[in-house]
């Protein structure tokens, strides 16, 4: 005869269950946001099943905008942009569509989100500095921004807006595009 504490538990489990939100059902407990990838889908994999990926893990976003490119670069050719929060994740959708990479901005970051080396919105520049191995610094002119980066991890940029390095982390990618 199953004890009671167990018959608790179980009933406790399926009651998670099925109160749960339909997307947290088959979504990975952790979405892991890397120099390469998006989740388990790499940079350059399929859009398509970056975005039903994203939409499973995270819900609906926030906002989808097809845009028509960038003048400052026409080759980078049109990017769809879906947006949850702070996390934004670009996509090329023509020919077969890709992954092109993400940004997090200012707001507020998706629960399940991780972040390289831990670096978030709230980390302080000089926190970041000291806890992304080899991390360099320099002011840019130009975008006003305190970048970081770091030689292991080409694709990365984690950035301040403060030219003396103060402050918190603004912006964080792996596609960095001037026209987002």
């Amino acid at each position: 005869m199953p004890s009671y504490l167990a018959l608790a538990a179980t009933a406790a489990a399926l009651l998670t269950t099925l109160s749960a939100p339909a997307h947290s059902a088959t979504a990975p407990a952790v979405l892991a946001l890397t120099p390469t990838a998006v989740g388990r889908i790499p940079v350059g994999g399929p859009a398509g099943a970056a975005e039903r990926m994203l939409r499973r893990t995270l819900g609906p976003p926030d906002r989808a905008v097809d845009g028509k490119g960038c003048e400052l670069d026409p080759s980078a050719g049109p990017r769809r942009t879906l947006t949850w929060g702070a996390l934004t994740v670009s996509l090329a959708p023509a020919g077969k569509g890709r992954l092109v990479g993400w940004t997090i901005g200012t707001g507020r970051i998706p629960p399940r989100v991780r972040l390289p080396h831990g670096v978030t919105n709230t980390t302080t520049v000089r926190a970041a500095v000291r806890t992304i191995p080899g991390a360099t610094t320099r002011w840019d002119e130009v975008f006003q921004m305190y970048w970081i980066t770091a030689p292991a991890e080409p694709a990365m940029v984690w950035a301040g807006d403060h030219e003396d390095g103060s402050g918190r982390i603004a912006y964080i990618t792996n596609a960095f595009e001037p026209c987002e």
